[in-house]
């Protein structure tokens, strides 16, 4: 009787089960919707019937648990598909352009939503897409949600609606797009902009969640000189923004291939605007796309020539600025920091390796430079960082990480703590970094990133604290170095004592690493030696005294009034 029981229930229930489930679970089932329905439904014990892997939503690719709609076009039109604001759970949509009915592949995909312009966010993540149709085309709708990391899919109920789209930008297609010329305050919209250029997956400038530039508008310029060209929303939208470039001669639409030069999010640009630098050639064609993260605005954009900020010396590893492992007693000293700086550090996006310790690696554009160092045999260095700024505020996020190679990174788990953080609430930072191969002398690279995302480029200083083991390491080079005055005004004297006689030269570079003076002092005899610096030429600032003779140097810093 029981058993009976049991099985009238789990026949009742499956029962049940069917019979909650909406109309239109599978897409063979798909209702039938027209221009201008605003539609009830609900997501509510729907059904994975495919699992589609959408290329437009990069990570957690799939609509779950969803229902279906069909519509045939009655004339050529662009039309919005939306519940902005009318759902009650995390929504995603898709549109297919079909053949026949179902057919919704991904290679017939012309369209799809995660999450809506801004106002779509305000109390869930709800979806709206722009998007053209076909006189007689067959089409085929998708409804469903965002399921997290976890797996637990959103589902909800709530209306949406589809409406016919006018005052559409006449340059929201590639093939329309709109000559410009260089000057400022360049008014545009993508407002009602549909999204005709290609995904970037893959590409830092396209990333955290979406891997294209949405309501695009386009433009083509063609200079009549060669150089260098910046195009800027920095501070000038009211949507966050996206900028590419592509190939010179690019046909409509171009390839993934063809990007030319990019940018999400301008170092110090509000609101996540953009900006770019790219080379021209006098006559070539440059095809330029701006849209937007996940939503549409309006502003004006610049577009200028100028000429690039030189970057720092060591922008790039197979230029990395060698610095000594100092003593624990060194360390106290302000004459053995390191200062440099990631303003107008250049960025290059392919196969680009995150910072270890940063912790959301979905995207953005970065600012690097680069350091060697000779472990000496220790087995654990100290990595001391600190981030400088006007009275002493720090005035960016700085990442330190350790690499073997110029492109890999050390093996975190048996080198640990090689990667450092330093912001705004811990401006200083000392971490031991341990697993070094003991009694082995081995070259190691330190870089040093902001991520320009969320921070702007500035100064730093650092130190490597280990044992100086002396038969792995060149004798100092100087005894008791000194410059003073320091600070200086117009000149200065330098004082050393040399241990034997050598041939030496002196430099001095700016916090970027460009070497500004050259002094060739010539060979000097052992014992204490003295020159005088001439720095009356020199701009107020942070400058360093290098002196060198074959392998051994050493660095001094100083301040200029």
């Amino acid at each position: 009787m029981k058993k009976l029981l049991l099985i009238c229930s789990l026949v009742f229930m499956a029962a049940f089960s069917l019979l909650a489930q909406p109309a239109n679970d599978d897409c063979a089932n798909a209702i039938a919707v027209n221009i201008g329905d605003v539609t009830e439904f609900t997501t509510v014990d729907a059904t994975n019937e495919e699992l589609l892997h959408l290329s437009c939503f990069g990570a957690n690719d799939s609509i779950m648990l969803d229902i279906w709609y069909t519509f045939t076009a009655p004339e050529d039109a662009v039309l919005r598909w939306s519940n902005c604001g009318t759902a009650e759970f995390d929504s995603r949509i898709a549109i297919y352009n079909t053949t026949s009915a179902c057919d919704a592949a991904d290679e017939n995909l012309i369209a799809c939503n995660d999450d809506g312009p801004t106002a779509c966010s305000a109390d869930f993540f709800t979806s709206e897409v722009l998007f053209a149709v076909t006189a007689g085309q067959d089409y085929v709708f998708q409804l469903g949600g965002f399921a997290g990391d976890d797996g637990i899919a959103a589902m909800g109920a709530g209306t949406i609606a589809l409406t016919q789209v006018e005052n559409i930008p006449a340059n929201t297609f590639c093939a329309n797009a709109a000559v410009v010329e260089l000057g400022t305050g360049q008014a545009f919209t993508t407002v009602n902009a549909l999204t005709d250029g290609p995904d970037h997956d893959g590409s830092p400038c396209f990333g955290f969640g979406s891997i294209t530039a949405v309501s695009d508008i386009w433009f083509t310029y063609t200079p009549d000189f060669t150089g260098f060209v910046e195009w800027t929303t920095c501070d000038l939208v009211d949507f966050d923004t996206r900028l590419a470039v592509y190939n010179p001669n690019s046909a409509c639409p171009p390839l993934p291939e063809d990007l030319y030069s990019c940018n999400d999010d301008g170092g110090g640009c509000s609101g996540f605007s953009s900006e770019l630098i790219f080379a021209v050639v006098a006559g070539e064609t440059y095809l330029m796309r701006l849209g937007g993260f996940d939503g549409s605005g309006s502003g004006t954009f610049d577009l200028t020539m100028v000429t690039p900020p030189d970057p720092p010396v060591n922008d790039d590893c197979a230029s990395a600025i060698s610095v000594d492992l100092i003593s624990a007693e060194q360390a106290d000293e302000l004459t053995f920091l390191t200062e440099g700086t990631t303003i107008s550090g250049t960025f290059i996006n392919e196969n680009y390796q995150y910072p270890i310790c940063l912790t959301n690696q979905n995207g953005g554009e970065f600012s690097d430079v680069w350091y060697s160092f000779e472990s000496l045999g220790n087995s654990e260095i100290n990595l001391q960082m600190l981030a400088t700024g006007e009275d002493e505020v720090p005035a960016t996020n700085f990442y330190m990480d350790v690499f073997a190679s110029c492109d890999n990174q050390v093996d975190t788990s048996v080198i640990l703590n090689s990667c450092v953080v330093v912001n705004a609430e811990n401006s200083f930072v000392s971490q031991i970094m341990t697993g070094l191969p003991e009694g082995e002398n081995i070259t190691y690279f330190i870089r040093i990133t902001t991520r320009l995302t969320s921070d702007v480029p500035g100064s730093f200083a650092f130190q490597l604290v280990g044992d100086i083991i002396s038969d792995t390491k060149d004798p100092i080079l100087a005894q008791d170095l000194e410059l003073f005055p320091n600070p200086v005004k117009n000149q200065a004297t330098v004082r050393f004592t040399l241990t034997d006689s050598r041939k030496v030269n002196a430099y001095v570079t700016d916090v970027m690493g460009h070497q500004i003076q050259t002094h060739q002092l010539g060979l000097l005899s052992s014992g204490q030696q003295q020159f005088n610096l001439n720095t009356n030429e020199l701009p107020a600032g942070i400058y360093f005294l290098k002196l060198s003779s074959g392998s051994a140097q050493q660095t001094l810093r100083f301040v200029v009034l």
